[in-house]
């Protein structure tokens, strides 16, 4: 199934365009990628298993405690996109989505690759 256009955003990256949402499910935060076109498979990433989700104005972010936050831009969905095709996703191809969790800074393996 295609990401919606309405409720997704469009970005660019290595000269590919593809779509991204934040996605709230059960207490914790997903982060959907799709190429453009929309066939091929998605890139799911668990951003948080354990922290508070908050979604303001608008603005996503993950708040642990009063300290840790992480506001999903444009720039981390980016690095994020860069980080998994490096570790073997391919979006133009056919199948399940991979499945990623964000620990820290770090992307990990959790289905698909």
């Amino acid at each position: 199934m295609t990401l919606s256009k309405r409720k997704s955003r469009k970005i660019v990256v290595n000269d590919e365009e593809y779509r991204w949402s934040p996605s709230q499910d059960s207490g914790f935060m997903v982060l959907v990628v799709q190429i453009e076109s929309g066939k091929g498979k998605k890139l799911e990433i668990v951003i948080s298993d354990d922290k508070n989700v908050v979604v303001e104005n608008g603005n996503y972010s993950i708040e642990n405690g009063d300290v840790d936050k992480l506001l999903i831009t444009p720039s981390l969905v980016q690095k994020l996109i860069t980080d998994a095709l490096s570790m073997g996703w391919n979006p133009k191809e056919l199948g399940s989505p991979v499945e990623l969790s964000l620990i820290g800074n770090v992307l990990e393996v959790r289905r698909g690759l």
